[in-house]
């Protein structure tokens, strides 16, 4: 029951951020779980 929920809300997450145009650095790192550091390495 409890990992039925837990699926529902990520999928609810999921379908938040898909819904957005563009996504903060926070909510990319969030994403694509990458951590923050290494996500700023990839795009400098």
């Amino acid at each position: 029951m409890e990992k039925d929920l837990e699926l529902r809300v990520s999928e609810l997450e999921k379908m938040l951020f898909l819904s957005k145009n563009v996504l903060s650095f926070d909510e990319a790192s969030r994403f694509l779980n990458l951590s923050k550091s290494y996500l700023y390495k990839l795009t400098s």
